[in-house]
């Protein structure tokens, strides 16, 4: 291994970053805070007047940490620095960085749930060749970790692992589990690979089924873990790409060009007591066996049970056990996909949010560090900063109303000579509006100074003029939206705090769109909320109503934004004309490409049919010895799965064996398909009764 380079930061420079930082959060928030306090107490400040204050500094502060947070980013990004702290691996003489024999192993795990196989393989043999194509295949192993319950896509996932272990020669490089029991969902599958193979490797890196890496990024990401001994996690930041609606290919811009801000100015402060983000990341194997162990919370949930957003949780624990967290913007060619619509976008925040709010449980944890606290703090407010938006705006209104009902005191109790002018400050009020604004804002602009500084790559994003419109359609679509995620999350922490559990689905991965009946469904509460908003804006004082368009705005264009923005022909019309294009649409990289064409070719396989996944395995003799010994060992059924057996064994009695006859619940034919003895009876059978009718 080569030597490396690099340097840890000093103890006294970790500290000054972060004292910039939050400093400057703690200081504006101060100073917004004052301001705020003398646009209120114009008149003396009553208890709705105070609940305002107070809402609106805790609000003013999680927007000004982002905002500090962005301008560090852009001054690191603006100077061409490297993530500070991490050793990076010096360049060999006469060789080639990714051409230097890698030391130590790597499993590269994807874990999946139901999902499409055509495009879960398709991403793998693109990962794949893109690994060999490095030369250092030899130091990585694949594994496919299946969590699916639809009887059709367990099969398919079987059929489709063959086929790629064929095509690639990759057996015994190419490994496929399926659980019989999905307990604890992502997190429990992944324990379940560190129990039985985990030892073996020096590092995993961990995938989501959306997810796609270039070979070069596996390698340094796997150089960096030789180079830097004591970390234990390394995030590469994925870029959003592949999806076609409208408001996908906003979000994919935004992602793409706004992204690097963020993700720097967090690297910034953060340094080694970083965050994982459950995906795309290198893990020290050994470490996260000994110090990631995850509790199952007293109770029932959704705030007991299993840990949902189990990523800050063990990144958290990984720094409790002394090893290092961290974000490293350099690592490109780290890919995933986004939800295509604004429904589907809500959906799965729904579930975030739940596995976020699980974290107040966390909180109080023994021996945590405080950047984990305040990652694990930072993820809860991303939602709970919705409900306190939604009462500041509440109370807002409540207290215009009051006010509009007050008399002013002109005449004191005290004697004067002149009368006591009620003054508000209307320059004032306007002015820390603007300030918060701007500083909503003012990341989506640093980005673009960036852009205009690399002249050179702008023509990827469709040139400067399109870049520049794109951000500003993007900003208004983002401004509008805005308010109805507003109350989707506060409905969502509403729910939960009210003890409902949606547990965790699947993701939805295509371009589909939403229907004008959905979004009116979803949304019809919206709109009334935003003419709610007006009534009580323009009731209390007309003057106010102008400040209120924003928020009135977005409800009420809630339901035909969502539906144009999930159309693909509008995604499609916006491209043709060069706008939210990112580099990956305009000069796709080898793995996507590969990707797209695999996808188009194992698409056009024969999907295994809902009520013929048994059928396949039983008359196909390849799949039937492939499918019995891939069967976990663990046998032992609860009382309910034997219930199940059961009833699916007396189907096929009183029906002889024919399964278009039994009809075969979907949960049955996941019991048959773990029973390799009723496997084994029924294949015999088959090929029996074919013997006798060939006779």
């Amino acid at each position: 291994m080569s030597a490396p380079i690099g340097r840890e930061v000093p103890v006294a420079s970790t500290k000054l970053r972060r004292i910039a930082v939050f400093g400057a959060t703690g200081l504006s928030t101060i100073a917004a805070a004052r301001a705020m306090h003398v646009v209120l107490s114009s008149q003396g400040l009553t208890e709705l007047d105070v609940a305002l204050l107070l809402l609106f500094t805790v609000n003013f502060a999680w927007i000004a940490v982002s905002f500090w947070s962005a301008v560090a980013g852009f001054l690191v990004l603006l100077f061409g620095r490297r993530t500070a702290g991490l050793v990076f691996p010096a360049k060999p003489a006469g060789r080639t960085p990714s051409r230097e024999p890698l030391s130590t192993r790597t499993a590269i795990l994807m874990p999946v749930y139901n999902e499409d196989p055509a495009g879960i393989f398709a991403r793998l043999q693109a990962m794949y060749e893109s690994v060999a194509a490095t030369g250092h295949l030899d130091s990585f192993d694949f594994f496919i970790l299946s969590d699916s319950t639809k009887p059709e896509i367990w099969i398919a996932e079987e059929i489709h692992w063959l086929e790629f272990c064929r095509r690639v020669g990759g057996h015994g490089r190419i490994f496929y589990r399926k659980r019989r029991r999905n307990t604890a969902r992502k997190s429990g599958n992944i324990a379940d690979f560190c129990c039985r193979w985990g030892y073996r490797y020096d590092h995993m890196v961990v995938l989501d089924a959306d997810s796609l890496m270039t070979g070069e990024t596996l390698v340094a990401m796997a150089r960096l873990m030789e180079a830097n001994p004591r970390a234990g996690i390394i995030q590469a930041p994925p870029v959003t790409v592949n999806r076609n609606t409208l408001f996908a290919r906003m979000q994919q811009f935004a992602n793409r060009l706004y992204g690097p801000v963020a993700t720097a100015g967090f690297a910034f402060w953060s340094l080694g007591d970083g965050n994982y983000w459950g995906h795309n990341a290198i893990i020290r194997t050994r470490a996260f066996i000994e110090s990631c162990g995850l509790p199952t919370l007293s109770g029932r949930p959704p705030f007991g049970g299993h840990i949902l957003s189990h990523d800050f949780v063990e990144a958290a624990l990984m720094r409790r056990a002394g090893w290092t967290v961290w974000l490293v913007p350099e690592l490109g060619g780290s890919y995933e996909e986004c939800p295509p619509t604004v429904i589907d976008f809500a959906k799965r925040d729904r579930r975030w949010c739940q596995g976020n709010l699980q974290h107040l449980r966390v909180l109080a944890a023994g021996g945590l560090r405080p950047l984990s606290r305040l990652h694990l703090l930072m993820g809860v407010m991303s939602y709970v900063s919705s409900p306190l938006w939604l009462a500041m705006l509440v109370i807002g209104l409540l207290a215009a109303w009051q006010a509009s009902l007050t008399e002013p005191i002109y005449f004191a109790s005290y004697q004067t000579l002149f009368p006591i002018w009620p003054v508000i400050d209307e320059g004032l009020a306007k002015g820390l509006f603007a300030i918060v604004i701007g500083m909503l804002v003012m990341p989506k602009l640093l980005s673009f100074v960036l852009l205009l500084r690399h002249y050179g790559v702008a023509h990827r994003f469709g040139g400067i003029g399109r870049a520049a419109l794109s951000v500003v359609l993007e900003t208004l679509f983002s401004a509008l939206l805005a308010p109805v995620m507003m109350l989707f999350h506060s409905s969502f922490v509403a729910e939960i705090l009210l003890g409902r559990d949606t547990g965790w689905t699947g993701q939805r991965r295509d371009d589909g769109g939403v229907g004008w009946r959905e979004a009116l469904r979803r949304h019809g509460g919206h709109s009334l909320v935003g003419l709610l908003f007006a009534g009580l804006a323009y009731w209390a004082s007309p003057g106010l109503l102008p400040w209120m368009v924003p928020v009135v705005a977005g409800l009420l264009l809630a339901t035909p934004l969502t539906v144009l923005s999930g159309r693909q022909r509008l995604g499609a019309w916006t491209r043709r004309r060069g706008l939210f294009l990112i580099p990956e649409e305009t000069a796709p990289p080898l793995v996507l490409r590969r990707a797209a064409e695999l996808s188009a070719a194992l698409k056009r396989v024969a999907p295994v049919a809902p009520d013929a996944a048994v059928a396949r395995v039983i008359e196909n003799p390849l799949i039937n010895a492939v499918h019995v010994a891939l069967l976990p060992g663990d046998a032992n059924l609860s009382a309910e799965e034997a219930e199940i057996l059961a009833a699916a064994r007396d189907k096929l009695a009183r029906t002889r064996g024919r399964l278009a006859a039994a009809r075969l619940t979907p949960q049955e034919q996941m019991a048959i398909l773990f029973d390799s003895p009723t496997l084994v009876a029924l294949q015999r059978a088959y090929f029996e009764e074919r013997c006798e009718e060939a006779a």
